[in-house]
């Protein structure tokens, strides 16, 4: 993949304090996947992995993992890992086999040099598992914000005004209310934000495979 010239300019709005985090996906993903994320993570990263600062780890429990994944009963005691990017952290949460999710708060993206942590970590599991990764607004898995895929040569980062214009575009023919990150929902749509909120706390939580994204 080719070095990529950014305008920070165009790309600081993405992280813009409004509440929300941001979420990171790999749609599409199979257990073979996890288990190669989690190698990659224990490997490579400072990682803590439990559900309290008095019972982390360095290392992910892959077993312990798929028995989350295969859990029906909801007893099962829920685990996490939080990634220590030298000073940013992400927290990957186990909740779908067939969607591995992690997520940031945007507030620690203050800066470039900030912001080419996160690329690079992106670009680490894209890598690792020859398959698309994305950045996109909280519960938003449909409409990247980022969209990394170093198999095919794919980096593209939305400046704000793309992000409308698709907004705008896609609201036509694209059902569901998670479009986009909910700074610009709120600033154009207000109206269908309020309708976001009051259907997500009654929607169950699914995964949303690449085909539905947007672009």
């Amino acid at each position: 993949m080719r070095a990529t010239l950014r305008n920070w300019n165009n790309i600081e709005w993405i992280f813009e304090k409004d509440g929300a985090l941001r979420d990171i996906y790999v749609q599409n993903a199979t257990i073979s996947d996890w288990e190669k994320i989690i190698d990659l993570l224990n490997s490579e990263y400072k990682i803590s992995y439990g559900n309290s600062e008095e019972n982390f780890t360095n290392q992910i429990d892959l077993d312990y993992v798929k028995k989350m994944f295969a859990d029906e009963t909801g007893e099962l005691e829920i685990k996490f890992v939080r990634i220590d990017l030298n000073g940013i952290l992400i927290l990957c949460h186990f909740f779908l086999e067939e969607q591995i999710e992690f997520d940031i708060n945007p507030t620690e993206i203050k800066t470039e040099l900030e912001f080419n942590k996160i690329m690079d970590f992106m670009k680490s599991i894209s890598s690792k598992l020859d398959k698309q990764i994305t950045l996109c607004g909280e519960n938003q898995p449909e409409f990247p914000l980022i969209k990394i895929d170093t198999k095919n040569g794919i980096e593209k980062i939305l400046a704000e005004k793309e992000a409308e214009n698709l907004w705008k575009k896609s609201d036509q023919n694209f059902s569901g209310f998670t479009k986009l990150k909910s700074k610009i929902i709120m600033k154009y749509f207000p109206k269908v934000f309020e309708k976001k909120i009051i259907e997500s706390a009654n929607s169950e939580y699914k995964s949303t495979p690449k085909e539905k994204n947007v672009w």
